[in-house]
């Protein structure tokens, strides 16, 4: 890997239809700027083929985000391997990845975790020793803390928008744009 290669984000969910392409959208967005920047999403139970949900769509329309051209897509070996960064809705899909694709656990997070490691490094890291930081620095998860569930249950859990009412959407969208914020700007402060 070169310094002129981009810093790899990989947003996943479950379905890769509403709550990993929204945090795509968002962090894309927000990295636009800077094309030193690749930001895709996938779901751990992908429904393949299919388009975001019309309400996220509309949603992230109003915002000025576009997802018409998406395409849910699962999570395989090679996407986890060529990412810098994986970000997950939830614990649970965090725990998946790391099962999944043992090498790529030291750079899972949940978008909220990260979040809020990032926000403690040290300025003078480069993005790639910020995400390594990030894992030495990731607290411990408290024993007893519920399992997360496909709707969002551990705190810090984004909830899953699914079938679910356009107030939940928007809910979810309300959980997930701060964070998106917050990564992109540790990850734009740094080379």
């Amino acid at each position: 890997m070169t310094s002129a290669d981009p810093f790899r984000i990989l947003a996943i969910c479950t379905g890769n239809i509403c709550r990993s392409p929204a945090m795509e959208a968002m962090l894309a967005a927000e990295l636009a700027d800077q094309r030193a920047f690749a930001v895709e999403s996938a779901g751990t139970e992908a429904m393949t083929g299919w388009p975001a949900e019309p309400a996220m769509t509309r949603l992230l329309h109003a915002r000025g985000l576009e997802l018409g051209r998406h395409r849910a897509r699962q999570v395989d070996p090679d996407l986890t391997r060529r990412s810098d960064l994986i970000l997950t809705a939830t614990y649970a899909h965090r725990e998946w990845v790391a099962s999944a694709t043992p090498p790529a656990a030291r750079r899972t997070f949940t978008l909220a975790e990260f979040a809020e490691i990032a926000g403690d490094a040290p300025a003078e890291l480069s993005r790639r020793e910020l995400v390594a930081w990030a894992a030495e620095h990731r607290p411990p998860r408290p024993i007893g803390r519920a399992r997360s569930t496909r709707r969002g249950g551990a705190p810090g859990d984004i909830i899953d928008p699914y079938g679910r009412s356009d107030a939940i959407f928007t809910q979810s969208i309300a959980q997930i744009e701060p964070l998106t914020k917050a990564v992109a700007a540790a990850l734009r402060a740094r080379a």
